[in-house]
C-alpha cells in the first residue's frame, strides 16, 4: 500500500506526542536551534496506523 507522511512544520509545537505513538519508530523530533518539530525518518517504516494523526493536537501531521 502506497503511503505518504505530510509534515506541517510550522504548525507542530514540538510535542513529541506523534513520536512516542509511532509503533515503528517512523518519525523524530529534530531541534533546528530555534524550534522542535517533527520529522519523517522513514516512510518506509509507517504501517498507515494513524495513531500520531489522531493524537496530534493542532493537525501537525497526515497520513495519505
Amino acid at each position: 500500500m502506497e503511503k505518504d507522511i505530510i509534515t506541517y512544520t510550522f504548525d507542530c509545537i514540538g510535542c513529541g506526542k506523534c513520536v512516542s505513538v509511532c509503533p515503528h519508530q517512523a518519525l523524530k523530533l529534530v531541534n533546528n536551534g530555534m524550534c522542535s518539530f517533527v520529522n519523517v525518518i522513514d516512510v518506509d517504516l509507517c504501517n498507515g496506523c494513524k495513531k500520531c494523526e489522531r493524537v496530534c493536537k493542532v493537525g501537525a501531521i497526515k497520513i495519505i
